[in-house]
C-alpha cells in the first residue's frame, strides 16, 4: 500500500512541478541585417550612428497583425537610473508573410540605455516583449 500511495504522490507532484515550454515573444539585436548567418551573432552595444537592426519574433500571430514598438532611454546622465524619456515610436502593420516576426532598423546618436517595447493592437496595455540596449563610444 506504501508503493502505491508513493507513486500517486510521485506523479502529483511531478505534473505541478514540471516547468511549461511556452514560447515568449523576444527582440534580438545586432550590427549587420538578419540572416541566417547573423542572427546566431547578436548584440547589445552599439556606437553612436550605428543601424540597430532589430528583429522580433512572435510565437502566435498577431490578431489585427498591427504593432506599436517603442524605444525608450533611460535618462539620468552617468548614473543612467533616473527617470525616461519616450525617444521613438512606429506602428507597423504586418505583412501576410511577416505573421511571426518583424525586422527594421533604427539609428541613435546619442549615448545612453535604451529599451525596446513592443505592444500589439489586440491588446495595447500589454507589453509583447521587451529589450534593453546600450549606445555609447
Amino acid at each position: 500500500m506504501k508503493k502505491v500511495w508513493l507513486f500517486i504522490i510521485t506523479i502529483f507532484m511531478v505534473m505541478f512541478t514540471c516547468a511549461c515550454d511556452s514560447e515568449q515573444s523576444q527582440i534580438l539585436f545586432n550590427k549587420h541585417p538578419f540572416t541566417q548567418e547573423t542572427i546566431a551573432t547578436t548584440q547589445n552595444i552599439f556606437n553612436p550612428g550605428d543601424r540597430i537592426y532589430y528583429l522580433i519574433t512572435l510565437p502566435e500571430p498577431v490578431v489585427t497583425k498591427k504593432l506599436l514598438i517603442q524605444v525608450v532611454k533611460v535618462g539620468g546622465g552617468k548614473d543612467e537610473r533616473l527617470g525616461y524619456e519616450l525617444v521613438w515610436t512606429k506602428r507597423v502593420k504586418l505583412k501576410d508573410e511577416q505573421i511571426y516576426y518583424f525586422t527594421d532598423y533604427v539609428v541613435f546618436n546619442n549615448n545612453g540605455v535604451y529599451i525596446m517595447k513592443v505592444y500589439s493592437q489586440d491588446n495595447p496595455t500589454k507589453i509583447l516583449t521587451t529589450a534593453q540596449f546600450h549606445v555609447k563610444n
